[in-house]
């Protein structure tokens, strides 16, 4: 048992879908107007997706509209272990969407937004033939989730209201609906024997509520400050375990009580942050911003786990502590209006990464991200086309000191991130 067991639980990949989802998709907008300024919209987005980005701006959409967005990521996610072999990520691509609308009640005075989002999400798969590695419960197979989906949907109710002539401020929810189903290879010869390999595989969902708070102040003509505070929200899951091929007739296995179905649940917290942001109109046609963001990844600090009366297979652990910090986003946005219709965009984010190398997982792999983003722009009279490319470029990080021997190494993470987006308004 003993090669299996330091890492075991971290290694479940349930410590991977909070973390992943904190760090990697929420960081990058899903709207194009958003993704085409990646580090400057907290003070100049004026689209619907606002409403959940930078709520106060949307006292700035004078007419009901509603906003469609679709994406598509496709990942380039390669590990080469010291010891172990190589494994890269064997579906890239994720297809993420989200809507929105606004109506002004009294329009620059009185606003209600909706939105429907995926801000945090997380879709891997790796091939199951991963190496085996010197010794039971050793290498990247028996440590490694082949497959691990997280689904954060996302409902956002929103207020917007003037204060006075130059602050505006908005108030609403997250309403989030989560669920996630994860796969790895499990070995039954470490209960003794020479059981081949199997399979555990878990699913779970739940809700949570969380609460965000957004302010624009504009202090001299074209220059305003943005501000949006967004609280953490902690979601309780409940699912089924199930495994495949455990063997009835290991002497271990029937002691411990373990059946090939069992209960499952646990609990996850997606951070909280502080954003702010700066916007300028440098003339009429160019308009920049600058943006900060802090945001306390040290919430997912223990992630308890309870498999029901499978609770032995985790060898008497029962959190995975991940040990995460804070973390800041720096980056930079501009618009240039080309003419009355057409719009060009670029942006830049740094993003700061808050995984220690201790406890290092692959499958929630972090680093120093760099996001940088151009886009276009055509609006007309009641519709719009907006769309944007993003690269992410996480350099390659070498570890040395994980607490499970496989996962020291090379990591390549990279994404290739397009987003289109349409507008209709009433």
């Amino acid at each position: 048992m003993k090669p299996l067991t330091p890492f075991l639980i971290a290694t479940f990949g349930l410590a991977a879908c909070a973390v992943h989802a904190a760090e990697t998709l929420s960081v990058v907008p899903d709207s194009a107007q958003a993704l085409g300024t990646v580090g400057g919209r907290f003070a100049n987005l004026h689209d619907a997706s606002a409403v959940r980005v930078a709520p106060a701006n949307i006292l700035q959409i004078t007419e009901p509209q509603v906003l469609f967005n679709t994406g598509a990521w496709n990942g380039d996610i390669r590990l080469d272990s010291n010891t172990s072999g190589s494994v890269k990520m064997s579906q890239s691509w994720v297809y993420p969407a989200s809507l929105y609308a606004v109506l002004p009640v009294v329009p620059e005075k009185l606003a209600f937004g909706f939105g429907i989002s995926t801000p945090f999400g997380l879709a891997f798969t790796f091939p199951k033939d991963m190496p085996v590695g010197p010794g039971v419960g050793a290498g990247l197979r028996h440590n490694l989730p082949f497959e691990a989906r997280l689904v954060a949907v996302d409902f956002t109710p929103v207020i917007a209201f003037e204060v006075t002539d130059t602050l505006t401020m908005a108030a609403g929810l997250d309403i989030v609906y989560s669920q996630f189903t994860m796969g790895r290879i499990y070995p039954w010869g470490v209960w003794g024997g020479g059981d081949p390999d199997g399979e555990i595989q878990i699913k779970g969902d739940g809700w949570g509520l969380g609460g965000y708070l957004g302010a624009s102040w504009e202090f001299a003509p074209g220059h305003r400050f943005g501000f949006i505070g967004r609280l953490p929200i902690r979601i309780n899951y409940s699912g089924r375990t199930e495994t495949v091929g455990m063997p009835g007739a290991n002497p271990g296995l029937m002691a411990s009580g373990t059946s090939t179905t069992s209960h499952f649940g646990t609990d996850m917290t997606f951070p909280g942050s502080i954003a702010v942001g700066y916007g300028v109109d440098v003339t009429d046609r160019l308009t920049l911003g600058f943006d900060f963001q802090w945001s306390d990844n040290s919430s997912h600090d223990d992630i308890p786990l309870n498999l029901g009366n499978n609770q032995p297979l985790l060898f008497g652990q029962s959190a995975a502590v991940l040990g995460w910090q804070d973390s800041i986003d720096l980056g930079f946005g501009a618009t240039y209006k080309l003419d009355q219709n057409w719009r060009m965009r670029c942006g830049y984010l740094f993003s700061e990464n808050s995984q220690p190398e201790n406890n290092y997982l692959p499958s929630a792999a972090g680093y120093d991200r760099h996001v940088f983003g151009v886009g276009v722009g055509w609006k007309g009279r009641t519709n719009s086309v907006d769309l944007a490319y993003a690269f992410v470029y996480n350099p390659i990080r070498t570890i040395g000191s994980a607490a499970t021997p496989a996962f020291n190494g090379n990591y390549k993470h990279q994404w290739h991130v397009l987003s289109l987006s349409l507008t209709h308004r009433f």
